[in-house]
């Protein structure tokens, strides 16, 4: 009987844990896992990833969005693109 006082809190446990981790429907907010075009736990567009024009173009959408009460934009993570043969881009 002894071994049994611990199996049951922990198949509690285990349930309560389960549940935690459940899918809900995503209402596409950046960092999704890229079902809205966001690179997983990032604020980062997944095609900046791949194109600097992208690239540019999410770099002033952040300068354009600067407001001192904004939270940090999550970037950690992401890969973005670079290029050796374009000419660079006024911000």
């Amino acid at each position: 009987m002894r071994t049994m006082s611990w199996i049951v809190p922990t198949a509690a446990a285990c349930a309560v844990l389960a549940g935690c981790g459940g899918g809900g429907g995503g209402d596409g907010a950046p960092g999704d896992g890229g079902a809205s075009g966001y690179v997983p736990g990032t604020e980062v567009p997944v095609a900046a990833q791949t194109s600097i024009a992208d690239v540019i173009a999410f770099a002033k959408s952040l300068i354009a969005a600067t407001d001192e009460t904004r939270d940090p934009v999550a970037i950690e993570g992401a890969t973005l693109a670079t290029s050796e043969t374009d000419e660079p881009a006024e911000l």
